[in-house]
């Protein structure tokens, strides 16, 4: 998923939001029967508020995360679904469900989950003093690869497959994604929804009126291709954003926990590789050293998975339709808009041009 540019602002899903140490107390002391002797505002990310809490008499401490605004249940309950169906068929470590509201209607206004912080540190942040990746050697980060390559083969070979395509829900089921579509019975219906919610975006946000055209020519040629069905393309239990920032390490680099699960569900296996693995796959040594290792491991890779190549194409397509950083701006007359709708442009057209080519 390509970066949003430093100088556009948006309205993101946490625009406006604010939960106090007032609140928190609160919070806790009504579900846990708790009281805070400590509160610090973590680094959050784009969708989600995250608080670090201690409490009196207890040795524990605690991750209050708030879910943005975009959401309604989905997200919330996908989360806490995930980390119980991972703690039940894996040995990875990960937080665990203290308690939830995914009910908006609350006396906080908002969806929250308490859950065990790990101990630990982040390999990445986006603080340059606390960015650890980096900082390691390659045989540092090999290690790492190891570990994480252990866990990834648990996710995808112990915990039971399903037909369908979507995040779990509560009761153990594959339901909707993150964006209440699905769930789906196959890889082009999951596509081909997808594109049409791009579509609609694309068609009713006056921000594209500019290249709106000129993509909705490409798309239509896109939608003449006779694609392969995908049947061959399995799904497993993915994480959806397994990259180093998800990563919490100890001082001599074993991997103490997995965090952030809510985009967490049951995908056909590319979908894994194109959120995930970064910045490893960055490095074209670590690349194959990750493909390597999880090959051994009866994992799937990009080098194996059929279609891989057209796959991946038609992930950046979707992606590049509206691009989501140009979504929800509130700077939308910044000049550099115009450089980015142009750019999606143009990579629309390329790649429908490079997918017509790879079918030929």
């Amino acid at each position: 998923m390509a970066s949003c540019p430093k100088e556009l602002e948006r309205n993101g899903p946490t625009k406006g939001m604010r939960f106090t140490r007032e609140q928190a107390e609160k919070l806790f002391e009504n579900y846990l029967n708790k009281k805070l002797s400590w509160f610090e505002i973590g680094e959050g990310g784009l969708n989600n508020l995250i608080f670090f809490i201690q409490c009196q008499n207890d040795d524990e401490q605690y991750v209050l995360k708030i879910c943005g605004s975009a959401w309604t249940k989905i997200k919330t309950e996908s989360e806490v679904s995930a980390i119980l169906i991972v703690h039940k068929y894996t040995k990875i470590p990960l937080p665990k469900i203290i308690a939830y509201s995914s009910d908006k209607t609350n006396e906080f206004g908002v969806e929250w989950i308490v859950m065990t912080r790990l101990k630990g540190r982040s390999l990445r942040s986006s603080s340059k003093t606390h960015d650890i990746w980096p900082e390691l050697t390659i045989v540092e980060q090999k290690l790492v690869v190891d570990q994480l390559v252990e866990y990834a083969s648990q996710l995808q070979n112990s915990i039971p497959r399903s037909n369908l395509i979507g995040n779990y829900k509560l009761n153990g089921e594959v339901g909707t994604n993150s964006e209440g579509m699905g769930p789906w019975n196959n890889y082009k219906d999951y596509y081909n929804d997808r594109l049409k919610q791009q579509i609609k975006i694309l068609n009713e946000d006056p921000l594209f009126t500019p290249v709106r055209d000129d993509i909705m020519k490409s798309i239509k040629e896109f939608q003449t291709f006779h694609l392969p069905d995908f049947s061959d393309v399995p799904n497993v239990f993915t994480h959806n954003d397994l990259g180093v920032q998800n990563i919490i390490e100890s001082k001599d680099l074993n991997i103490n926990g997995i965090i952030d699960w809510e985009l967490a569900g049951s995908y056909p296996i590319c979908e894994e590789y194109f959120r995930s693995y970064k910045p490893i796959i960055y490095n074209e040594q670590l690349t194959n050293y990750l493909y390597d290792q999880l090959e051994k491991k009866n994992v799937l890779t990009p080098r194996t998975i059929k279609h891989y190549s057209l796959l991946k194409k038609m992930s950046d397509l979707l992606q590049s339709v509206v691009p989501w950083y140009l979504t929800c701006l509130a700077n939308p007359e910044h000049p550099t808009v115009e450089k980015e709708l142009n750019q999606a442009r143009d990579k629309v057209m390329l790649l429908v041009q490079q997918i017509k080519q790879e079918l030929q």
